[in-house]
């Protein structure tokens, strides 16, 4: 994933400039998470499949989990669950504080860091 931040996407009641997400590991990992399901199913046809993603802050874990579960809900019929660490540590309201109070920063948008 990259974040761009540029005066296009700025709104003109000069709004704080939000960042564009540029989602360009998907076309990548989803073809093989879905390969790899494939061959999960023909194995263990009653077992749960799952997946981890790790990397660092502003990575693209969150925009690649969203569009695996939408992938995996829509053109699978399978249920997901989405469940991040940070959902461990900080509250929703936390969360949404945090990028308020920080709205500069494209990086806690969605997620903060850890402490």
């Amino acid at each position: 994933m990259s974040v761009t931040l540029s005066s296009a996407n700025a709104d003109p009641a000069n709004e704080p400039v939000k960042p564009q997400i540029i989602d360009d590991k998907s076309p990548i990992c989803i073809p093989f998470i879905l390969s790899r399901l494939k061959a999960h199913k023909c194995q263990h046809p009653n077992k749960p499949f799952f997946i981890g993603l790790n990397g660092v802050q502003g990575a693209g874990k969150t925009t690649l989990a969203s569009a695996v579960a939408e992938t995996l809900r829509e053109k699978e019929g399978l249920e997901t669950l989405v469940c991040s660490i940070d959902d461990l540590y900080l509250k929703h309201e936390d969360q949404v504080a945090l990028a308020q109070e920080h709205a500069e920063n494209a990086l806690v948008q969605h997620r903060g860091e850890p402490g």
